[in-house]
């Protein structure tokens, strides 16, 4: 397994595993949107890892998601601004790192 992960738009994803390790303040480039099967989620990365699949090596994300957005202030806000609630371990999830679009900020309230 390993902490980080260079996306396609030059972002650089990091995971739980590692930041939470770290003495001092930690970066929060943990989180990360997800496009998988045309559906936008955000989820916490835990760590990545490798593994052979079908005879085909495959990199994963084992990742938290959060719940889908509250609704209203999605729609209010010409679909720009997620607010949803960290499920940690109730809502663990493996998916293939190229579904991850981008890294985001999910502000605590």
């Amino acid at each position: 397994r390993w902490a980080r992960l260079r996306l396609p738009n030059g972002q650089v994803a990091r995971s739980a595993w590692k930041e939470n390790a770290m003495s001092k303040q930690p970066r929060m480039a943990r989180n990360v949107k997800l496009l998988i099967d045309g559906k936008t989620t955000v989820a916490e990365v835990l760590f990545y890892f490798n593994m052979m699949l079908h005879d085909e090596e495959k990199t994963f994300a084992f990742v938290s998601e959060f719940s889908q957005p509250h609704t209203d202030l999605f729609e209010n806000s010409s679909q720009t601004v997620f607010a949803c609630r960290y499920r940690g371990d109730a809502s663990l999830k493996l998916v293939e790192v190229h579904t991850i679009q981008s890294v985001v900020a999910m502000i605590p309230h």
